[in-house]
């Protein structure tokens, strides 16, 4: 692996640092490739050789050099040299990070490439309960439990728990993405609202499987061909299919019916305009007034294949205008715990970078981890800021994918399909 290294002046030498002596003909008992000082008499003996600068290798380095603005008096002066204008991840946009930022974000970038595989791992088991309903035995209920257990678990945690957006591969079936966001976001839902484990892991099980009616029109509903009968058919069974997956599911040995209620409710709306039973207020069981809300945005964030797809952020904003529709409570702790600037929002922040909203904090929304762009660093080791950490930095406002330049888009690499997955965040 290649690892990238820059010029520091022989003044920010301190412990901790991996440096190379870039210095043809001068002899030292350093080894050419490089070393880690390990203490202050190592920093003494670089610095008895007379040089102005070194190379810093950060990804071996336990932590940054020392900072410009340190050595007294001379931010202003030590600019000058070939170290100016040299790609550095500690250039004049990064300088005021906090070193805690830049220093665990390997740890970040390590932590998300681990919840990607943990959710490519999820999806799998989905598509597999999915298709067991078909059948219905005990392993539709163990194939489930699989994906919900764990996630209960992570939000019942004494840790901060993230809200991620994932980077998948597109499947041939958007329902699988669907099913999970909202068994996700129900899921995180159903915990601010003080539900038990034990009824957190029912709401993830009935949204898991909130769509598994759709689509199941028996084929003798349809005439010869007849486009209109089709089509007035399939409006007709959509408007059924909470009905039919609560039937199906009460097939399912040991499926709570909590989880049906759920299914059968998640298109109940609280001012009575929902279907199938036009259901208002408290009529609708708390499970479904939860799954309603999270079913909602995600439907409007990742719209059928051909439509254009809202920004997280525009998505959150419909979803404020609908707001009568829901249990007031619900809806506002939904906006209030995945923020203005949802996961997979484009932002640009109150420093002028740009990025990528990757994980909402839930206990303050409004300070998310957002990956940045940056032309000096590489995009497998880009910097993800939390501004929790940085707090002088603000989200200054929302982008849409064309206001941002090919490679920086191409650098953040938002997706078409937004998916959501659930993680603790690292310790301190």
């Amino acid at each position: 692996m290649h690892i990238d290294e820059y010029p520091i002046l022989i003044e920010q030498l301190c412990p901790g640092l991996f440096i190379r002596i870039d210095e043809p003909g001068l002899r030292h008992p350093f080894p050419q490739k490089g070393f880690k000082l390990a203490s202050d008499a190592d920093v003494a003996k670089v610095v008895a050789l007379g040089l102005s600068h070194v190379l810093c290798l950060p990804e071996k380095s336990d932590r940054l050099p020392i900072s410009l603005e340190e050595i007294d008096g001379t931010a202003g002066k030590r600019q000058k040299g070939p170290w100016s204008t040299a790609k550095t991840p500690v250039s004049a946009e990064l300088s005021s990070l906090k070193r805690e930022t830049i220093e665990r974000n390997k740890d970040r970038l390590e932590r998300f490439a681990a919840c990607e595989r943990r959710y490519e791992k999820a999806m799998d088991q989905v598509v597999e309960a999915i298709k067991k309903v078909s059948s219905p035995s005990p392993e539709v209920l163990e194939a489930a439990g699989e994906v919900v257990g764990p996630m209960a678990e992570t939000f019942l945690s004494d840790l901060d728990v993230l809200i991620n957006v994932m980077t998948a591969k597109m499947r041939e079936e958007a329902r699988h993405y669907h099913a999970l966001n909202v068994a996700v976001l129900s899921m995180m839902l159903a915990k601010e609202m003080g539900l038990q484990k034990s009824d957190i892991e029912e709401v993830g099980l009935g949204s898991l499987f909130h769509d598994v009616g759709k689509g199941r029109v028996p084929i003798q509903r349809f005439t010869k061909g007849n486009m209109v009968t089709m089509n007035k058919v399939l409006k007709e069974y959509y408007m059924e299919h909470p009905k039919i997956g609560a039937r199906m599911l009460s097939a399912v040995p040991g499926f709570p019916p909590s989880a049906q209620a759920l299914v059968l409710q998640h298109h109940e709306y609280i001012d009575g305009s929902g279907f199938p039973g036009r259901l208002r207020g408290e009529a609708i069981t708390l499970g479904g007034r939860i799954a309603a809300v999270a079913n909602l945005y995600d439907r409007v964030l990742n719209p059928k294949e051909g439509a254009e797809p809202p920004t997280p952020h525009e998505a959150m904003k419909a979803l404020y205008k609908r707001r009568a529709l829901f249990d007031p409570k619900a809806a506002t702790m939904f906006i209030r715990k995945l923020g203005v600037y949802p996961p997979g929002s484009l932002v640009a922040l109150s420093n002028g970078m740009q990025g990528m909203v990757v994980s909402a904090n839930l206990r303050d929304s409004m300070r998310p981890s957002v990956k940045v762009y940056h032309p000096d660093i590489p995009k497998r080791e880009a910097l993800i800021i939390d501004l929790c950490i940085e707090t002088e930095l603000t989200v200054a406002k929302a982008l849409r994918p064309s206001e941002l330049a090919p490679e920086v888009l191409q650098y953040l690499n938002p997706g078409k399909q937004v998916a959501y997955y659930v993680d603790v965040a690292p310790r301190p």
